[in-house]
């Protein structure tokens, strides 16, 4: 209270400048640097942002983009919806309207073929190329999104979306629009994936597995805790791994010296039983691995179109690691703390100490334009950065003397 009296007081007086009270050292530069960073690596970092990918085929997993410059037709229909690789949405169609589409699996960038025409990172390509046949399409190209098929950010909208992808359409739903269990909010931070209603029902093997599924908690008491809400949970997933894991009954585990045929066959299917399962489902790490792939699992995999499920690189996770991995090594984070550290204290200091004069002459600079409350514009930055290094180089050169 006293502390919301003293700011009281305060304005009471004289407004307070916000350029004042707000400070910022050269780490939090770095370290918000990083953050930028670490978000531009999760999704583009596993990309190739130099080269077109159409050369390489069908990529397993990537960043892609829609056109709705090149393919206006897309709008209305789908069958004109064209996807290009991350360097074509910088090279060869740089400020057209592109819809981002994250990643997309096994998909051949369209840049180069009937579907858009010439690519500039393709030259030794002849000739427009005919239509990859087998890349899919969905309504993400066109820039609609959910079970509701509205954009995003949807300009409608006055509330924080919050939006997951299924690992099977690959389309974004609001968790409010899918049939799901009424405590998967709490398990955003839990799952590893999510396969929508739909794709349930479409593939109804995947039910057999929930039992490898984040469940619902049912817990009397309304002040329990929650990490022992968290263990139960654990507790339960342990159990329905260890069910589904096990060997089926009639079949004793062999003991140490036993003829090998009484040993479970590879061949032997490890599907477990059906499940009463409805709405979409949330998974922990790792669960792919569990899936069956004898002989006729794998038909079945085959004829359903989800064969990729048991590609461990397949998942969205594993790209953004890969990007995350990838770019620690050219991060300007590190590479900001490492020229740091490879200074002596003399230039440290001269380094803090310019860095200190630029802060509070872009400070004072600010300043005047919040007085009239003028924006800020791209150029008045550039043209406060060259007053600097016009500065700068007028002091080059004059000696110094010591009296």
């Amino acid at each position: 209270m006293s502390e919301l009296n003293a700011n009281a007081g305060a304005t009471e007086g004289e407004e307070a400048n916000p350029l004042e009270q707000s400070t910022i050292t050269m780490l939090d530069v770095l370290e918000h640097e990083k953050e930028m960073e670490d978000e531009y690596a999760a999704v583009l970092g596993a990309s190739d942002e130099k080269s077109c990918t159409y050369a390489k085929g069908a990529i397993g997993r990537q960043a892609l983009y829609s056109c709705l410059t090149c393919c206006p037709e897309a709008r209305e229909d789908l069958a004109k919806a064209a996807g290009i690789c991350l360097a074509c949405s910088y090279r060869c169609h740089e400020h057209h309207e592109l819809v981002e589409l994250y990643t997309k699996r096994n998909f051949r960038c369209d840049c180069p073929t009937q579907r858009l025409g010439k690519c500039s990172l393709n030259p030794q390509v002849e000739g427009v190329q005919p239509r990859n046949e087998g890349n899919l399409y969905n309504q993400n190209f066109q820039g609609l999104y959910c079970k509701c098929k509205r954009p995003y950010p949807d300009p409608d909208r006055t509330v924080e979306e919050v939006m997951l992808q299924c690992a099977i359409c690959e389309d974004w739903y609001h968790l409010p629009h899918m049939k799901a269990p009424g405590s998967c909010e709490k398990w955003l931070d839990t799952c590893s994936e999510m396969i929508c209603d739909g794709c349930m029902d479409a593939k109804p093997f995947l039910k057999d597995y929930t039992g490898l599924a984040l469940q619902p908690v049912v817990n009397d008491s309304k002040e329990a805790k929650p990490e022992v809400e968290d263990n139960q949970l654990k507790n339960e997933l342990d159990r329905s791994i260890s069910d589904i894991m096990k060997v089926p009954e009639g079949e004793s585990q062999e003991e140490e010296g036993e003829p090998s045929k009484k040993r479970p066959k590879l061949e032997d299917c490890r599907r477990p039983k059906p499940t009463k399962h409805q709405g979409a489902a949330f998974w922990t790490n790792d669960w792919r691995k569990s899936l069956c792939q004898c002989s006729e699992c794998l038909s079945l995999y085959k004829e359903l179109a989800v064969e990729f499920l048991l590609d461990a690189e397949d998942s969205a996770k594993t790209y953004e690691e890969r990007g995350m991995k990838r770019a620690e090594e050219n991060s300007s984070y590190e590479q900001g703390i490492r020229a740091l550290a490879s200074i002596d204290r003399t230039q440290q200091i001269d380094a803090i100490t310019e860095y200190n004069r630029m802060k509070d002459k872009l400070k004072e600079y600010l300043q005047a334009f919040a007085a009239s409350k003028k924006v800020v514009t791209e150029e008045d930055i550039n043209r406060f950065f060259a007053g600097m290094r016009n500065e700068n180089n007028a002091n080059l050169g004059q000696p110094y003397f010591c009296r």
